[in-house]
């Protein structure tokens, strides 16, 4: 009998390996099998990293976890693991030493040492990085300041000043030496703390920068006086910090922003105890700062003078026509849409604003539900908390705005993590958000109180409007008065007026879907209240109290999924009349059909 042919051999001897190789070696996950399909996953755990490390570095150092900032860690991590070739591993790598740096007051020696590690490491793959000099520097504060080790210390800011010696941070690291060399005489200056000398650290600083916005939040150890202003040529804006300084963390640290408004903040030591952060704008009309308590910060809301750009699939009218005549884009979309009116209708005081006029297009809806992780909100009779059912409610919401609208929907939070209240209009205005509803329950001291009601951002002297407004921002009475003033500067008629005005329509629709409960529900109305998140938003913004939960009444119904969906759709019916108002009531996309 004839044995197999060597060809024919060799074809199954190379299966058989082939088949081996595949066993051994099983394809990569599909995020790893091409290069851009890599960076894309990467980019989208680097962009989820910095959206969790600001909100937790805007929540109450008592409230920050270990397993939070390990959680964003390894987010960071993965950054690397998937796109080692694109600049945005640098960055993560950077970010993931900070936090390592940042981790070691509250967590432990421990930290510092990781801290050290991951900085060493920083500088090896990418040696070329912009992040080189600010990690070598780092790796010195650590060991002279927090790890008390006097010869690395003095052994690393040397190799630094001999590597680096046109560094910003050269004069700092010859201050240390310096102070090393004198220790005999006085206890040396980096082992000082800034608590020991009586100041309060700055610690971290966080942005949001849009075309037409920018908002820049400094985060402080304690509370601080300051002062600010503006200077041309070029355009920037400074804020002077006195007794202060700066987190080693900081210590000569630039944010290279670039796009939008802002192209760059610096922040460093002016003078001793005075910390100076400069941030570098354009086209700037105006700017405003306010400070809000636990964790004491400073937020500066800076404006656009070029007139934001809207995304309305909508011209304007002709300049030559009539402010009250329908865009001929209008026209031709009508067919298309769901019995809209023929012209937008004026607002309940006879006016016909810059939306209505334009015919603008409503298409991207940011959702706030409020409260969230530590911040639990309002609990009910039975310990049902806010913070479940505004989150329940807003999916809800949101479900509808996409399906039957076809609008585009984010949320400020879509799981039991607490945001910040700066984080959260803010987040909106990046996005360039077209609408923002920020979702809560009330509550009262009489269980016996029911009702719903509804918010627009505007000055209030009412005592029990100012009394929920503090309770939501969780500000003193003072730090309230000041926000109320703040409000007064900033507000523009444009905004108040339509956001008055979407706060009308959902405030009928829920308390008629309230009352469908059968008992007699009162309606509290529309008011006007300083909540600070609704402070600096761009677009029309409300904030909606669905029910009392203090309420047995209103908490059973809150706790049925019956009634958490009519509060949707009810805030769904009210942002629709809306829409029809000012003629931007938007199709179904084809792709998902409309709820039944």
């Amino acid at each position: 009998m004839r044995g197999p042919s060597p060809g024919k051999l060799g074809v199954k001897v190379l299966l058989a390996v082939v088949l081996s190789l595949a066993f051994l070696y099983p394809p990569l996950p599909a995020e790893a099998q091409s290069r851009n399909q890599r960076f894309q996953t990467a980019r989208k755990h680097y962009e989820r990293a910095q959206r969790l490390r600001a909100d937790l570095e805007g929540t109450p150092e008592s409230k920050r976890e270990e397993k939070q900032y390990l959680g964003i860690i390894h987010l960071y991590n993965r950054v690397y693991e998937l796109a080692p070739f694109s600049s945005l591993a640098a960055d993560a790598l950077a970010a993931r030493a900070e936090m390592y740096h940042q981790m070691g007051q509250p967590f432990g020696r421990g930290y510092w040492e990781k801290a050290i590690d991951a900085y060493v490491f920083l500088r090896r793959e990418y040696p070329h990085s912009r992040y080189t000099d600010d990690a070598l520097f780092n790796i010195a504060q650590i060991y002279a300041i927090h790890l008390k080790d006097k010869d690395k210390a003095k052994q690393t800011y040397e190799a630094f000043l001999r590597d680096y010696p046109r560094s910003r941070h050269a004069a700092k690291a010859k201050e240390a030496l310096r102070a090393m060399k004198e220790e005999a005489a006085r206890p040396p200056a980096a082992e000082a703390s800034a608590a020991s000398r009586g100041r309060v650290e700055v610690r971290n600083i966080r942005y949001w920068n849009a075309e037409n916005y920018t908002r820049v939040v400094v985060d402080l150890g304690g509370e601080v006086k300051f002062q600010q202003a503006r200077i041309g040529n070029p355009d920037r804006i400074f804020i002077d910090l006195f007794g202060t300084e700066l987190s080693t963390v900081l210590l000569g640290k630039t944010f290279d922003v670039g796009g939008g408004l802002l192209s760059r903040i610096r922040i460093a030591e002016n003078r001793s105890g005075v910390t100076r952060v400069v941030m570098e704008v354009g086209d700037v009309q105006d700017y405003t700062v306010f400070s809000l308590p636990d964790p004491f910060r400073l937020v500066v809301d800076i404006r656009s003078s070029v007139p934001p750009q809207t995304r309305a699939s909508r011209k304007p009218a002709s300049e030559g026509a009539p402010s009250e005549s329908v865009p001929a884009a209008v026209e031709e979309a009508k067919a298309s849409l769901p019995q809209p009116p023929s012209v937008p209708k004026p607002t309940a005081g006879g006016d016909l604003t810059l939306t209505r006029t334009l015919g603008l297009k409503i298409g991207r809806i940011v959702i706030d539900p409020g409260h969230g992780g530590h911040d639990t909100g309002t609990i009910g009779p039975t310990g049902f908390m806010e913070k479940d059912v505004v989150l329940d409610i807003s999916r809800r919401l949101g479900k509808l705005l996409e399906e039957q609208l076809g609008a585009e929907v984010i949320y400020t939070r879509e799981d039991d993590t607490f945001v910040p209240l700066e984080n959260r209009i803010a987040l909106a205005n990046e996005k360039q958000a077209d609408l923002f509803l920020s979702i809560h329950a009330n509550s009262s001291r009489n269980k016996g109180v029911r009702g719903v009601e509804t918010f627009y951002l505007n000055f209030s002297s009412d005592p029990e409007v100012l009394e929920l407004a503090a309770r939501e921002n969780a500000l003193s009475q003072k730090s309230l008065h000041e926000l109320q003033d703040l409000v007064k500067q900033i507000s523009t008629n444009e905004k108040i007026a339509e956001s008055k005005e979407l706060a009308g329509e959902v405030q009928k629709m829920l308390h008629a879907e309230l009352r469908k409960s059968g008992a007699e529900v009162r309606n509290r109305g529309v008011k006007q209240a300083p909540f600070v998140v609704l402070v600096g938003g761009t677009m029309p913004s409300i904030l909606i109290e669905v029910a009392f939960l203090s309420n047995p009444e209103d908490e059973k119904l809150l706790k049925s999924p019956q009634g958490r969906q009519g509060a949707a759709e009810a805030l769904f019916s009210g942002v629709s009349k809306y829409l029809e108002n000012i003629n931007s009531v938007v199709a179904a996309r084809p792709d998902k059909p409309a709820t039944e």
